[in-house]
């Protein structure tokens, strides 16, 4: 990578490789953790295009290796949805000083991990209806933050789904989102050298790191960890919200 210093990669590769080790242990929490730290490094209009990259290429990966098969009424909805979200956040991306953006990332953060605290049910009446309003927001966060992934844990957790199809139906809608905002940060030209390279420096520590954590996922209660992950998230998206105030 150009442009950053060697203790810049160092504090890069550290922050990927505890972020992909959480999320090897919980199955879940890359973005919440690295964004906020990463966006201190990078400015976020080379890191978002980056994670859209990173993003796609391991859903691809974890798409591959899916085993249950998911019926396209689970995504395709929420899919579409996102399409009219992805638009307006490539905008904001582009238009808002990366200031600002990263104020916002760090009320969203501490907003998204208060809502994952609780266990708040959908009423019964919304429990058979597909997810869409947290489609196009998470395609609005997503290509405008990096962090469109949370709207649709708390959605679909709210849903009761099982593990198995809360996996499926994440890895098939973050494929086709991907996909689809990638294609468009191509088209606009806001993916630049620095954010290809970014992703690629990603990617073998997050495999690394995953792969690591996974390995300790039994040896303590997945319940307990999440809660401590959550509040690590809201630590860091309140010191983020009074550094980019200050």
């Amino acid at each position: 990578m150009h442009d950053i210093t060697i203790i810049q990669i160092v504090l890069c590769s550290i922050v990927i490789l505890s972020a992909a080790f959480i999320k090897g242990m919980t199955g879940f929490g890359f973005a919440l953790l690295a964004i906020p730290f990463l966006s201190f490094i990078f400015p976020m209009q080379v890191l978002v295009p980056a994670m859209s990259l990173f993003n796609l290429i391991t859903s691809l990966v974890i798409l591959f290796k899916l085993r249950e098969k998911i019926k396209a009424y689970y995504f395709i909805p929420m899919f579409i949805a996102s399409l009219g979200g992805i638009p307006l956040g490539i905008y904001a991306l582009e238009y808002v000083s990366s200031d600002t953006l990263r104020l916002i990332t760090g009320v969203l953060i501490i907003l998204f991990s208060i809502q994952m605290l609780g266990k708040v049910k959908l009423a019964k009446r919304f429990l058979n209806l597909p997810i869409v309003f947290a489609g196009f927001i998470s395609g609005l966060l997503g290509s405008a933050i990096s962090v469109g992934g949370p709207p649709l844990v708390i959605a679909m957790n709210r849903k009761g789904y099982s593990k198995e199809r809360f996996r499926g139906v994440f890895a098939w809608f973050s494929t086709f989102s991907a996909f689809f905002t990638t294609v468009a940060f191509l088209m606009k030209g806001m993916i630049e050298m620095e954010s290809v390279n970014l992703a690629l420096f990603c990617l073998p520590i997050l495999f690394f790191g995953s792969h690591f954590g996974a390995k300790f996922s039994g040896k303590i209660e997945p319940e307990k960890f999440r809660k401590i992950v959550i509040g690590i998230n809201i630590i860091t998206g309140s010191f983020i919200v009074i550094s980019s105030l200050i």
